[in-house]
């Protein structure tokens, strides 16, 4: 089964998906296949794994710290890919996606990226600064498949341009700016997911701002899953047990999506 087939499924059986953010090498490289697996036994259904980077322009100020340290300890895409693979080959029931900007997949090269990716068992790339109209720069042979990001600002006519491109799901941008775990959303979040949801006809899933599991019932109905990203480097900064942390983090999101009407 295929990753777009994966979400089709996940979809059609009205299981809403969470997917927590996890920046490689964050808090420390040796920790990131063991969180990877802690996040899958708090109920993720697949895993977005960052590539830190220097100029995360998207990011906010708890993943940009994150990706910093990340940096400074050593961490690389290459090395994003090892921990990848080390966990696909113990857990390939739980995909891992990979997040990064332009720059370090440009660098690695197109048909490298493809190889090393396809090898590691990635099940798609999320490239936030890379417009699908040139999503071929990183076309390659095997190549994972693209996620199409939109905003709420984003015109109907290019929601259904995206549409028109596919991929396996889109990434639905709940707020204007960067990441960051906010308090409260907008009233108006729920009707632009839905309405992206309408425009594109591909399954969605919201990040940007997600931060408590008390917001699930507001926003999991309008939309097919939630991505979760800085609440969750919060949570490991500091813990004496980040692995720990990371599970019982996630858990409480996992009751709040499961949770019937």
């Amino acid at each position: 089964m295929n990753f777009t087939e994966f979400i089709a499924q996940r979809v059609a059986s009205g299981r809403k998906l969470l997917v927590p953010y996890l920046c490689a090498g964050y808090p420390t490289p040796d920790h990131t296949v063991s969180l990877l697996h802690a996040l899958a036994d708090g109920g993720a259904d697949f895993i977005e794994l960052g590539i830190p980077f220097s100029d995360p322009l998207a990011d906010g100020p708890v993943l940009q710290a994150a990706s910093l340290v990340a940096l400074r300890a050593g961490s690389t895409l290459e090395k994003a890919l090892e921990a990848a693979a080390t966990f696909h080959a113990q857990r390939p029931e739980v995909p891992v996606a990979l997040m990064g900007y332009t720059n370090p997949f440009l660098a690695m090269g197109a048909e490298p990226l493809a190889r090393k990716a396809e090898a590691a068992g990635i099940a798609a790339l999320l490239v936030p600064d890379l417009l699908p109209e040139l999503w071929d720069h990183l076309a390659a042979p095997g190549m994972p498949p693209l996620v199409p990001f939109a905003a709420p600002n984003t015109p109907e006519a290019r929601l259904k341009e995206l549409g028109s491109i596919g991929g396996p799901f889109l990434y639905a941008v709940a707020v204007l700016g960067v990441t960051g775990a906010r308090e409260n959303l907008s009233d108006s979040v729920p009707a632009f997911l839905a309405r992206t949801k309408a425009k594109t006809g591909l399954p969605v899933l919201a990040g940007f701002g997600i931060s408590r599991p008390e917001q699930v019932p507001d926003l999991a109905p309008a939309c097919d899953g939630l991505i979760i990203g800085s609440a969750l480097a919060k949570a490991l900064d500091g813990a004496a047990d980040p692995v720990q942390a990371a599970k019982d983090f996630l858990i409480p999101f996992r009751v709040a999506m499961d949770k019937k009407p």
